[in-house]
C-alpha cells in the first residue's frame, strides 16, 4: 500500500474539485453582471418610452397653435422631437424611475 500515492491522489482530487468551484463561481459573477447590465438597459428603455408617452399625452393635452400650418408632416416632427427630448431626460438621470425599478427588481437576479 502506497500512501504517499493516495495522498497525492487525494491532494490531486481535491485541487480539481476546487478549480472547478472556482471556475463555476466565477461563471455565475459573470452571468450576474451580464445580467444586471441588461436589467439596467432594460429600465433605461422603459423609463424613456415612459416619458416620451408622458410628453405626448402633455402636448395633447395643451391648447394648439396655428403657428405651423400643421398636417402629418408636423405631427411627424413633434414626435420625432419629444423621442429626443424623452432620451435627453432619461440620460440624466434627473427623473430617476430608471434607478427605482432598477434597485427594486436587482434584487431577483
Amino acid at each position: 500500500m502506497d500512501i504517499n500515492h493516495n495522498y497525492t491522489s487525494i491532494t490531486q482530487k481535491r485541487f480539481e474539485i476546487e478549480a472547478k468551484k472556482v471556475s463555476t463561481d466565477q461563471k455565475s459573477i459573470e452571468d450576474k453582471a451580464k445580467n444586471l447590465k441588461e436589467l439596467k438597459e432594460a429600465c433605461d428603455g422603459f423609463e424613456e418610452i415612459f416619458v416620451h408617452k408622458m410628453l405626448q399625452v402633455m402636448r395633447e393635452a395643451g391648447p394648439k397653435s396655428d403657428f405651423i400650418s400643421g398636417g402629418r408632416g408636423e405631427e411627424i416632427f413633434q414626435d420625432m422631437l419629444d423621442e429626443n427630448y424623452a432620451k435627453l431626460i432619461s440620460q440624466s438621470d434627473t427623473l430617476g424611475l430608471s434607478k427605482m425599478i432598477f434597485e427594486h427588481s436587482k434584487k431577483f437576479i
